[in-house]
């Protein structure tokens, strides 16, 4: 390849970019929900587990970003309990959904300080921190009503194993 294809090569990937991020910026907020919506066919996205005492427990597990969590949220019309793992995020897009739909947010793992300092003053006791899936299943169950969600979104990305095992925790937690 000489230098002029490769130049030629790297314009066309410059002028292909710039055609999707003018295309994102014109699009509406409806046409990106709608684009999301299709999420039957992927594995553990907004997976309905079950349903105990009136409360619906949703894993979510393959949200591994605030974005994937943010439509999560917004597509479920009941109030909320959100599971959520640790993470170095920038949750400043999730304040209006959390505002909305979010009643309590409980958050496992250690490095919880950037989702405290966006989110923690929106709901009423705060970012909750828990050590473990079992902790964090009980700590919801305390603050889910009946016509609430249980919510397991990460938000972040996570080791695969270790979301792996925290989600056979919550769906056999919610199951028994």
């Amino acid at each position: 390849m000489t230098l002029e294809q490769l130049a030629k090569q790297g314009r066309r990937k410059e002028i292909f970019t710039v055609a999707i991020n003018h295309n994102i910026c014109n699009a509406r907020k409806e046409s990106l929900k709608n684009s999301f919506v299709d999420c039957e066919h992927i594995k553990h996205r907004n997976e309905f587990v079950a349903m105990r005492n009136g409360v619906r427990y949703i894993n979510d597990s393959a949200a591994k970003s605030v974005s994937a969590t943010w439509f999560s949220i917004e597509s479920v019309s009941a109030p909320t309990v959100w599971i959520a793992l640790a993470g170095n995020e920038d949750y400043e897009d999730m304040i209006p959904v959390v505002r909305q739909h979010v009643k309590s947010i409980i958050c496992v793992g250690d490095n919880i300080e950037p989702m405290r300092s966006a989110l923690g003053c929106l709901v009423r006791d705060g970012v909750m921190v828990a050590g473990s899936m079992e902790e964090a299943v009980k700590m919801a169950e305390e603050k889910a009503i009946s016509g609430y969600n249980i919510l397991f979104s990460p938000s972040c990305e996570v080791e695969g194993a270790d979301v792996t095992k925290m989600e056979k925790v919550f769906v056999k937690m919610a199951k028994d």
